[in-house]
């Protein structure tokens, strides 16, 4: 029994490949660059992306900004759909969310990644509990297992086939730092 949970163990299974009529409505969190370690990830909500990236704030994104960026780039993404919140509407978490990237200035070692504002926000939207040095795949699986996750779609995702799931890249906290350093030391070369 436990080697059939450990096959499954960080992966999502994907229903269909996004389009922006599926992703135009509802909050998905949105990984980008979904078999790198490690991956990057933001928000969409409503139509609107944001993210907290190595140079800043990123905010107020179109979706269909995003897409046509994500095609031309063939970047492999996964929009995993989270359930409908029973009380706040999409508009506030947007503009929620978007205070929560401004709390952080950029993706810094043992301060912030990507994930530090989406974090805040699935503790304040629900219930998540905060654990500092959690990883997406980990997250992820959290999600999951609170039956928070309604769906997830893929896009330029390599041998994609309906209903069958995607393994999350398995690394390690000091992996994520010694990325984030590395691609602090690129930005500040050029």
């Amino acid at each position: 029994m436990s080697s059939l949970k450990n096959q499954n163990l960080y992966s999502i299974t994907l229903s269909d490949i996004a389009s922006s009529e599926k992703l135009s409505q509802n909050s998905w969190l949105v990984v980008l660059h979904a078999s790198r370690k490690p991956p990057h990830i933001g928000m969409l909500i409503n139509g609107t992306y944001h993210s907290l990236t190595i140079k800043g704030h990123e905010t107020n994104v179109s979706l269909p900004v995003l897409l046509k960026t994500i095609q031309q780039k063939k970047i492999e993404t996964v929009f995993v759909k989270l359930k409908k919140h029973p009380v706040f509407s999409y508009d506030y978490q947007n503009e929620i969310f978007q205070w929560q990237v401004k709390q952080f200035k950029k993706v810094n070692p043992n301060e912030a990644s990507c994930l530090s504002p989406v974090k805040l926000f699935l503790s304040e939207f629900y219930a998540i509990n905060h654990i500092e040095n959690e990883l997406l795949f980990e997250l992820i699986e959290r999600l999951q297992q609170n039956d928070y996750i309604d769906d997830a779609l893929a896009l330029n995702i390599n041998k994609f086939v309906k209903g069958q799931p995607f393994y999350f890249p398995i690394y390690t906290y000091v992996e994520l730092q010694e990325v984030i350093l590395n691609e602090q030391l690129k930005i500040n070369k050029s």
